[in-house]
């Protein structure tokens, strides 16, 4: 099978059917018949944190699933400042636009080490017009990535950056324990998302960890040693 060269490695063709986020992904509803239709290559492709999977303005032909890992949906304006609109977590559809024009509207870098399928958009348009269940999976992926972004920031946007991070950190915790841990990004990631300087995001972790809302802050995770306290913390900012 020809492969299409980009800035990854690429390392096969996905096994759509028995993916474990099969639930979860854009196919979760197609049947036997449905995958015995699909005759283009669907990418399996591993990119490192930091490094962009499509560029705003690229020719859109590829619509993406997280499979693992953390995507940031980057919008850069005219005067080369960036803002960050969405963040892809795994089991999310991206880079849907593909369906409504020829170029991408917003680049998506990984945020950190991802594993991505890569769906060439003939596939979904071909399947679209005989399997009803895909056509209802694309309306509901779209709708929820539209739900989420608009809850994820306008949470992260309003009130202290103290509870702005609490609550942050409530969306992406998992439980691991006693405890909980929860993914850190770069300070300049964190503060496009929450529109503050990064060394106000660090300020902002400092003082959390004195007050024993989170601890063993690193480069990639803080631990959270009780969510029901960081719950009521971050309440407050309501």
């Amino acid at each position: 099978m020809k492969t299409i060269e980009i800035k990854s490695a690429w390392q096969g063709v996905s096994d759509c059917e028995n993916c474990s986020i099969r639930s979860s992904a854009l196919f979760a509803e197609l049947n036997e018949d449905d995958f015995s239709k699909i005759h283009s290559p669907i990418d399996d492709l591993s990119f490192d944190a930091n490094t962009e999977i499509y560029a705003q303005g690229d020719s859109a032909q590829s619509l993406y699933t997280l499979r693992s890992g953390y995507v940031k949906i980057l919008h850069i304006n005219s005067d080369g400042s960036e803002r960050i609109v969405r963040i892809v977590l795994p089991g999310n559809l991206f880079g849907m636009e593909a369906l409504l024009g020829d170029r991408y509207e917003h680049a998506a870098v990984a945020l950190t080490n991802a594993h991505v399928c890569r769906i060439p958009k003939q596939i979904i348009v071909s399947l679209g017009e005989e399997s009803p269940r895909l056509h209802r999976q694309i309306v509901r992926k779209w709708g929820e990535a539209l739900l989420q972004s608009e809850s994820w920031f306008s949470e992260i946007n309003t009130g202290r950056i103290e509870v702005r991070l609490a609550r942050f950190f409530l969306k992406l915790a998992k439980e691991s324990g006693s405890h909980a841990i929860a993914p850190l990004f770069r300070r300049e990631d964190m503060g496009l998302m929450m529109d503050v300087k990064f060394e106000t995001i660090s300020r902002a972790l400092a003082s959390m960890a004195e007050q024993g809302l989170i601890s063993n802050i690193t480069r990639l995770s803080v631990q959270i040693p009780s969510i029901q306290v960081l719950q009521e913390f971050a309440k407050k900012g309501l």
